[in-house]
């Protein structure tokens, strides 16, 4: 089946937060029982950028624009660099930093091409650094227990990665709210999480623009 638009990410959490994401933006996600632009988990960050797949996915037919959303995780930099030497030989002027606002390139002779590094292109992290800006104000409270929470449970030989840190604090705030502990991309849709605030709209305008929604 020919997939005009398509955005790869590393997950299935990452492949439900998306849409519901845009719709609270504006953007119409299904029409004619189709998506606006097809979504690709993989099984994680490698193999996602395993060498090859952006590649093969450049060269396929009817392409229209590709999207790569992954998670800097320790470093967006080296993330960046990953993902720039996947592509160069289609690319000529790729940057040697991604911008700040995500990649978005056009093909002298093929598609838009996008690249999204969770959460904001800069710091490290993941989806769930970028979720957490859209706590409401009036739950940063009761955020700022959750983080004391995880940071007593982490004394008390709680056995999450330090990586996963943010992770921990999110769902445990998510516990305490009516209904406790809804997914990410249900307190996306049921507005637990704020869709709409000005932390969203960098990564919401580097969408639309890319995949012309």
């Amino acid at each position: 089946m020919i997939r005009p638009k398509k955005l790869l990410v590393e997950g299935d959490t990452d492949k439900r937060v998306v849409p519901f994401l845009m719709e609270a933006n504006g953007v119409v996600w299904e029409a004619a029982d189709q998506p606006v632009v097809y979504i690709e988990p993989y099984g994680g960050i490698n193999d996602l950028l395993k060498p090859g797949v952006i590649e093969s996915e450049l060269k396929a037919s009817g392409l229209e624009a590709l999207g790569v959303m992954v998670d800097a995780n320790g470093n967006a930099h080296n993330q960046w660099k990953r993902i720039r030497t996947r592509c160069h030989d289609q690319f000529d002027l790729l940057p040697q930093d991604i911008p700040a606002g995500g990649l978005d390139i056009s093909h002298s002779d093929g598609p838009r091409f996008g690249v999204w590094i969770m959460p904001n292109n800069q710091f490290s992290g993941m989806l769930e650094d970028f979720l957490i800006q859209l706590i409401p104000d009036d739950s940063q409270r009761l955020y700022e227990l959750a983080q004391n929470c995880v940071s007593e449970a982490a004394h008390h030989a709680a056995p999450f990665k330090k990586v996963h840190k943010k992770k921990a604090e999110i769902h445990t705030w998510l516990a305490w709210q009516d209904e406790p502990g809804p997914q990410l991309h249900e307190a996306v849709h049921h507005r637990v999480l704020d869709p709409e605030k000005p932390e969203s709209q960098s990564f919401v305008n580097w969408f639309r623009s890319l995949f012309d929604v």
